[in-house]
């Protein structure tokens, strides 16, 4: 074999093989998402990276079945007939149209201004990419098996155990930076301001000091007529929701538009207290403010909850410069609650 070809057929055995770890991650993800949904009464989790729901219901849950097997049978074999590849590449083909649409709805709704993104590429067009690179993979990868000189199982094992790590962490970071910091901010009956540190002195911190200050404008705009400000209490006794109570108060929001909740001591807990609170006050349609790493996670909770809320990012003011703990912080966390909402 001349070096050239050579070259090819490792190029392309490294192509496959990274494409293989990506089917291997996707199919488990989709696999547990939809056993938790037929076992339980958890929400479809798949919403996370394709959303069918333009579909009936029969026709969506049938696309990500037949889409979950092929990437799964691709996982752990790559096709060599060409009927085997033919039929293993059209759910993948479906799956990829289905992330073209989603992406094209994303940009449909920030041109109507219905949404502004603060990412310009939405996370649905990673998701496209990446079916793309797998259908491609299925139709061609059976060339670099004919090779003499193929690489060893090990090799290849390895390669797809790398691309499947690294897609685990670039996931809930994709959600971060696409979802995140898209602000879907509409008129609503209520919205949930999230806590972070105050402190001794009373002073909010500059982080929460955002999260209220776009929370405010949000109210005084006139998108929400009530705040809710949850929050702990800190190690000095510091009441975090009285501080955000105080503050919005004294920034022109009117005390009787203010409800807190003194018991969220992290995001799990307001999650619920809140969904409780507002289901009883007949609030129905619902937004959360926070930091753009976190809203992920507090969508992923309130659907948890059986409610779905949208998402307004705080505007970084007080605190221009987020620190990468923070983000590096939520992904375990994010993957941390979504395991948890499977076996709820």
């Amino acid at each position: 074999m001349s070096s050239e070809k050579h070259t090819t057929r490792r190029f392309l055995w490294l192509f496959v093989s990274l494409s293989r770890g990506l089917a291997a991650f996707l199919a488990v993800y989709s696999l547990l998402s939809l056993a938790a949904v037929a076992l339980g009464d958890a929400y479809n989790q798949n919403v996370w990276w394709i959303n069918s729901g333009f579909l009936p219901h029969l026709i969506s849950v049938l696309i990500q079945l037949l889409l979950t097997l092929a990437l799964g049978i691709f996982a752990l074999r790559v096709p060599r007939h060409i009927v085997f590849r033919v039929v293993l590449a059209i759910p993948v083909f479906a799956g990829l149209f289905t992330a073209v649409i989603n992406t094209l709805e994303v940009y449909e709704i920030a041109s109507a201004g219905a949404i502004t993104l603060g990412f310009p590429l939405p996370f649905s067009l990673f998701v496209s990419l990446g079916l793309l690179c797998i259908l491609m993979a299925i139709l061609v990868g059976y060339i670099y098996l004919s090779s003499s000189n193929k690489p060893d199982k090990a090799a290849t094992a390895l390669v797809m155990i790398l691309s499947a790590t690294l897609t685990i962490v670039l996931f809930p970071l994709g959600q971060m930076y696409c979802f995140g910091t898209t602000d879907y901010r509409v008129k609503v009956d209520a919205t949930v301001v999230f806590g972070a540190q105050v402190y001794p002195d009373g002073r909010p911190s500059p982080t929460l000091q955002d999260r209220l200050d776009t929370a405010i404008q949000f109210y005084m705009e006139g998108y929400t007529p009530v705040l809710v400000m949850s929050g702990g209490i800190d190690v000095d006794g510091t009441n975090e929701a009285e501080v955000m109570r105080d503050y919005a108060v004294a920034h022109g929001v009117s005390l009787g538009d203010i409800i807190i909740d003194e018991y969220g001591e992290n995001t799990q807990q307001t999650a619920r207290n809140t969904v409780k609170s507002l289901h009883e006050a007949g609030f129905t349609k619902v937004a959360t403010v926070s930091n753009f790493y976190h809203l992920a996670r507090i969508k992923m909770l309130y659907l948890a909850e059986g409610m779905d809320v949208v998402t307004v990012p705080s505007q970084a003011n007080k605190s221009p410069s987020y620190p990468l703990f923070n983000v590096v912080r939520e992904i375990p966390g994010w993957w941390y609650y979504w395991f948890q909402n499977l076996v709820k």
